[in-house]
């Protein structure tokens, strides 16, 4: 899939426009406040995703729009030719061929990754990152993901809210719940929990199998690699028995760590607190790899990411990708831009300037922009 032209008004600090894309790597180049990553943050929006960093979506209309709403409109080319728009306040009202679709009904047909600077931290940085990644990658290859992750996370919630009462009393039933109470917390969410969260964790796994494939892929490409060395990926469970059946271990999982969430007041087991784990050799990778490393590391999954959803769906993802080659040297960046051409897919790329993008693509287009405005394009 490729969108062949966008259009937005009252978009952050953009002006009005309307704009054709080039098919293959599309280059943005602004300095720090010119408005490149809103002009991303458009595209993200128009497939699916909304807001960068999953932020409200009344803050993407212009502070001087009359009504404080947004409007952008896409078409799109290649595997399908469909057009979709996106009217935002305080919700998104999305729609593709004149009907109205949800979010990820139009995740599915316009397929997308993002990287935005925070997300170098893949590696490095937090769980609920690489959870965060994985949980996108998992959506778009299984329809029913997005919804029953939800659903899980409620049922957390609602499990939680049970067991906060026991917090502070050494896991002891506390005056204020019933007879009944202990067996309420558990019965109450734990069928659910184990049938959701196993379910999840077999999505999951899969889709952790079959990326770590297309690394290894990706590492015999010679030239066109990024992965310095050898990299490996897992799933570590939280809580985990090591059954077959993944809703029965974690049933089991839920059993055996009662008495400790009581006293925690929280849930300790499940999708939730699980981690994605990159590694080379016999360390994690986060300790073994420069900082510019670490960057190529998180451009090849990525990339691996796009592969995945491209079997699967039968479809090319479009590549959101902002700042993606700072801080690396003129190697990388190298092998950044000749790895995007050679996907034959579309990419939108920003960068301050020239000597911090991708360079040695092929094929392309180079836009500035300044104060939201965007200056013709021309191919490199």
């Amino acid at each position: 899939m490729r969108l062949i032209e966008t259009a937005w008004r009252c978009f952050r600090n953009l002006e009005p426009r309307h704009q054709e894309w080039c098919p293959g790597l599309n280059v943005v180049l602004g300095p720090n406040g010119s408005g490149k990553t809103n002009l991303l943050e458009s595209l993200n929006v128009l497939c699916g995703w909304g807001a960068f960093d999953g932020g409200k979506l009344s803050s993407l209309a212009a502070w001087d729009s009359a009504d404080g709403r947004a409007f952008l409109a896409g078409r799109t080319g290649g595997e399908r030719e469909i057009e979709v728009e996106a009217r935002i306040g305080a919700r998104a009202s999305l729609r593709a061929g004149n009907e109205k679709i949800t979010h990820s009904a139009l995740r599915a047909l316009l397929p997308s990754l993002s990287f935005l600077p925070g997300d170098v931290g893949l590696l490095d940085g937090p769980p609920g990152a690489r959870r965060l990644f994985l949980d996108k990658l998992c959506a778009l290859c299984s329809p029913l993901y997005a919804r029953r992750l939800a659903e899980y996370k409620q049922l957390v919630r609602h499990r939680a809210a049970l067991l906060r009462p026991y917090r502070g009393s050494g896991g002891l039933c506390p005056p204020v719940m019933g007879p009944g109470s202990q067996t309420l917390v558990f019965e109450a969410t734990a069928v659910p929990l184990a049938r959701l969260g196993g379910w999840i964790r077999d999505v999951r796994r899969r889709a952790v199998f079959l990326l770590a494939e297309k690394l290894s892929a990706d590492l015999e490409n010679g030239l066109l690699s990024l992965l310095p060395r050898e990299v490996g990926l897992s799933l570590s469970l939280q809580g985990t028995f090591g059954i077959a059946d993944a809703a029965e271990d974690m049933g089991r999982a839920l059993a055996a760590s009662l008495e400790r969430e009581r006293r925690a007041g929280t849930v300790l087991v499940g999708p939730h607190r699980d981690d994605l784990l990159f590694s080379c050799g016999e360390r994690p990778a986060s300790l073994a790899l420069s900082r510019g490393q670490k960057r190529r590391v998180v451009m090849a999954a990525i990339l691996a990411a796009g592969r995945l959803i491209e079997g699967t769906l039968r479809l090319k993802p479009i590549l959101i990708l902002d700042d993606i080659a700072a801080e690396l040297d003129a190697e990388g960046r190298e092998r950044m831009g000749l790895a995007l051409a050679g996907t034959g897919w579309q990419v939108f790329a920003s960068a301050a300037d020239l000597s911090s993008a991708p360079s040695g693509a092929a094929a392309g287009a180079l836009w500035h922009i300044r104060s939201g405005r965007i200056e013709e394009g021309r191919t490199p």
